[in-house]
């Protein structure tokens, strides 16, 4: 596909293929495809996005066409695994002679051999069997362009080769001289024809798998639009690994290219940014997305900047990290139009002046570059004032109430800027200065 421009900070920020707890990535949300070959196929479209319409376009319509027809395969994982193991398998074939393939029927009978070749043939033609009847079955349904581009394929491998004949057998009662015959085409001159059926029928597993996430999950999938200006348009934005999540609504357009976020502690922003960061990447594998619905122009690449680790191996100061990573970010700008960027709590790494400066600085440069998107929060909430001379910035923040002198997150994303301090509040309510204290007491 089209490079898209992504790097691994961003792939981690998101958890696409790492989590904090080793199972809430990304990866692990659709990895429940029905073979291993699905599953790795999965990772390779996962780790490359695309800026391509058509290409994008071309494979939403394809887990569409299975979502909509509630499409469930019946493959067997344990069943391909053989099929792959039999392609693999370093005894040599069968030889043309009748009578050499008898002496060595006798002695591989005996032994492993022989099952493990034949029990991989009978796996072959049942497969081949069983996705012949579901391309003419789904033939008639209209499916989309890509689907039909791979069924013609298939076609075209089976009927070119030994798989042609192979379906007029009774794979449960394959002959000796069955056995020799089809096991020197398959895995031989037909070996490459062979691999190539089993990839393009993990696609169809890929395709099965997301498209029952997308159901049980209550995803949609994105609407892309051609127009040159900036647009990107969402209802019930949500993270798929929140168990009740709240679900938000997020717009940016040329006039609102960037969205200036405030909010207390644990209000919600970082779950907010991996959001809003994590439908842009799905939308551009043309996977669906955790949303009610999403309008999006295709971008050329997607950078974030959530969890920065500090580089202890260079002995930078975090504070020049991320100076580091603003840099990397810029660079970007300059190489590439259309990118959709996010900072959560820029320049956190210094005092309150700096971060003050820094930020009011880089912001107010970003802020003329309107062909590209920006989801920035910060912790500072008086920046607003000093930002409040640039039209193309629109201020939002997590709301938070009080009930009893105690606070209450709402997750809700509200028109305006942050008022709540809840810095202080939350030391209070942890005990650490009764703690202290009692330490003070006891030992002095």
């Amino acid at each position: 596909m089209s490079n898209f421009n992504i790097d691994d900070q961003t792939f981690r920020d998101l958890n696409i293929f790492t989590g904090t707890t080793g199972s809430n990535t990304i990866f692990n949300l659709f990895k429940g495809t029905r073979t291993v070959g699905g599953r790795e196929r999965l990772r390779e479209m996962m780790q490359s996005p695309s800026s391509d319409l058509q290409e994008i376009t071309l494979r939403k319509d394809s887990i569409k066409y299975f979502y909509d027809h509630h499409i469930n395969l019946d493959i067997k994982n344990e069943e391909l695994d053989l099929v792959e193991y039999y392609l693999k398998f370093d005894k040599s074939k069968f030889r043309g002679n009748i009578i050499d393939s008898v002496v060595e029927y006798i002695a591989r009978n005996s032994s492993n051999d022989y099952y493990i070749i034949k029990t991989g043939l009978k796996y072959l033609i049942k497969l081949t069997k069983y996705i012949s009847i579901f391309i003419k079955k789904n033939s008639l349904c209209e499916a989309p362009e890509y689907l039909t581009l791979l069924f013609k394929q298939i076609e075209q491998i089976i009927e070119a080769g030994s798989l042609k004949h192979a379906l007029l057998i009774d794979e449960n009662k394959l002959k000796f001289l069955q056995v020799i015959k089809l096991d020197r085409a398959f895995r031989n001159k037909e070996r490459d024809s062979i691999n190539t059926l089993l990839t393009l029928i993990y696609e169809f597993d890929v395709f099965e798998n997301v498209s029952l996430v997308a159901s049980l999950k209550g995803f949609s999938f994105a609407k892309y639009t051609e127009d040159e200006n900036l647009k990107v348009c969402l209802t019930g934005l949500f993270h798929p690994n929140l168990l009740d999540p709240v679900k938000n609504d997020v717009h940016f357009d040329k006039n609102n290219n960037i969205v200036f976020l405030t909010g207390s502690n644990m209000s919600g922003k970082s779950s907010l940014l991996k959001s809003i960061g994590l439908v842009i990447y799905l939308s551009h594998l043309g996977f669906p997305v955790p949303a009610h619905y999403m309008e999006t122009n295709i971008f050329n690449g997607l950078i974030t900047t959530i969890n920065l680790p500090d580089d202890i191996n260079q002995g930078l100061s975090h504070y020049y990290t991320e100076v580091k990573r603003v840099k990397e970010v810029s660079q970007a700008l300059l190489e590439r139009n259309k990118m959709f960027v996010i900072f959560d709590e820029l320049f956190r790494g210094t005092n309150v002046k700096d971060a003050f400066d820094a930020s009011f600085l880089i912001i107010s440069e970003l802020s003329r570059i309107t062909n590209s998107a920006f989801f920035i929060s910060t912790h500072i909430i008086e920046l607003a004032d000093k930002l409040k001379k640039f039209n193309n910035i629109s201020f939002r923040y997590l709301q938070t109430t009080f009930e009893k002198d105690r606070p209450i997150f709402t997750y809700q994303l509200t028109d305006g800027v942050s008022k709540e301090y809840l810095g202080m509040f939350i030391v209070l309510n942890e005990g650490i200065v009764e703690i202290i204290r009692k330490a003070y007491d006891r030992f002095q």
